[in-house]
């Protein structure tokens, strides 16, 4: 994938810059996506959109070699930033169904092909010292974390002061992208492009497949990811519709949950590279996971302390989960290897369509509050597949 000789260390800071504002620009919206959507559908059909777009996105995927060939990562991160911005653009003053939903469309399609392109420069920036991989991506997370619990707290005011509309979350989501264009246009126009090769699934599937231990952190990140998927989804709509909280305090409740990601993964990356390595620490967090996010189902207070506490401990959990997945498959990988980490990468949006079908068909059959219940079920098969996992330490 793209590598450049000039100068490395020197786009380190930057591309740094650019994944958190990237995070701001997501998130800032991110939990407020599925409640935006049900102005103009159902809550079972909001599932089915996330699965619309997500499946999209798996075939984009597969292709996206070709266009690299073509126009080059630079152009094509830079294409990707702007059919995005205009996307969320519209969607601030959207007010049909028809206009709305193509425009989300194509906003969670650019999100995760710009993660995957800013992942491969990271990859290369950080070069072939697998020994200090845990150490910046534990980093990286959790820059990315503060990012993550301010930007939903920062969206629910916007919506609170100005009559519940969902204008101005993304409105500032629209204007954060513009820091990133400058800082690719500055320091990453002259990237060399390699010979870029097609995405062979096949080829990966059987690399992952052959490796043990690859294919059970692959399986885990996928579980992960799709719990990210469904918990962005859902939350916010049982928390403001159905228990019953403002806007307000969701933004504060998430504010606290999220800071469990700023105290736990740099240290979590850390201990991966000098002591105990990922495989205890991976199925612990599945196992914090599957038991805090159970609690859900039967907490219906509106208690911003009960709630604070449950979110937080869930995203601890996450957090041990996260890092270590991250850690672990960036050591097996150097950035020449664009087949696994393109593979890689692709799980996410997969884990969204399997995720987002799995939440709809439930739906049908049970309320909301169980929902979570089936979250915790889908964690339990992840948890034991980390005893697979032969560590790095």
């Amino acid at each position: 994938m793209p590598s450049t000789t000039h100068h490395p260390k020197r786009h380190l800071i930057p591309i740094y810059a650019a994944s958190l504002l990237l995070v701001l620009h997501s998130f800032l919206v991110a939990y407020i996506n599925s409640s935006y959507l049900e102005q103009f559908i159902s809550t079972a059909a909001v599932g089915t959109i996330y699965t619309l777009g997500s499946a999209l996105s798996v075939l984009i995927f597969l292709f996206v070699s070709r266009v690299l060939r073509q126009v080059g990562n630079f152009k094509l991160t830079l294409g990707l930033l702007l059919l995005d911005m205009i996307a969320v653009l519209g969607m601030a003053y959207a007010n049909e169904l028809q206009v709305a939903v193509p425009l989300f469309l194509v906003h969670i399609i650019t999100v995760p092909l710009i993660i995957f392109n800013l992942d491969v420069f990271m990859e290369e920036l950080i070069g072939n010292d697998e020994s200090a991989t845990g150490r910046h991506r534990g980093l990286q997370l959790t820059l990315i974390s503060i990012i993550s619990a301010l930007s939903p707290f920062i969206s629910s005011l916007l919506i609170n002061g100005n009559d519940q509309t969902f204008t101005y979350p993304y409105l500032l989501s629209a204007i954060v992208l513009l820091p990133i264009m400058a800082i690719m246009m500055f320091y990453f126009r002259d990237f060399s492009d390699p010979e870029y090769k097609e995405i062979d699934v096949f080829s990966a599937i059987r690399t992952f497949w052959r490796n043990i231990s690859l294919r059970s952190v692959l399986s885990a990140h996928f579980a992960l990811q799709m719990y990210f998927m469904l918990m962005v989804i859902y939350t916010p709509i049982y928390l403001t519709q159905h228990i019953g909280f403002s806007w307000t305090e969701f933004g504060i409740i998430m504010l606290i949950a999220q800071l469990a990601y700023v105290l736990f993964e740099y240290p979590t990356g850390y201990i991966a590279d000098h002591y105990i390595g990922e495989k205890e620490m991976m199925g612990f967090g599945f196992l914090i996971m599957i038991i805090a996010t159970s609690w859900m189902a039967f907490v219906a207070v509106p208690s911003m302390l009960a709630w604070s506490i449950i979110m937080f401990i869930v995203r601890i959990g996450a957090s041990l989960v996260e890092a270590t997945t991250e850690s672990y498959f960036f050591k097996q990988t150097k950035s020449s290897d664009a087949q696994i980490i393109s593979f890689f990468r692709i799980t996410r949006p997969l884990a969204y369509v399997v995720g987002a079908l799995i939440a709809s068909l439930s739906l049908l059959y049970a309320p909301l509050n169980l929902l979570f219940i089936v979250f915790a079920a889908l964690m339990i098969p992840a948890m034991f597949l980390t005893l697979n996992i032969k560590d790095t330490r």
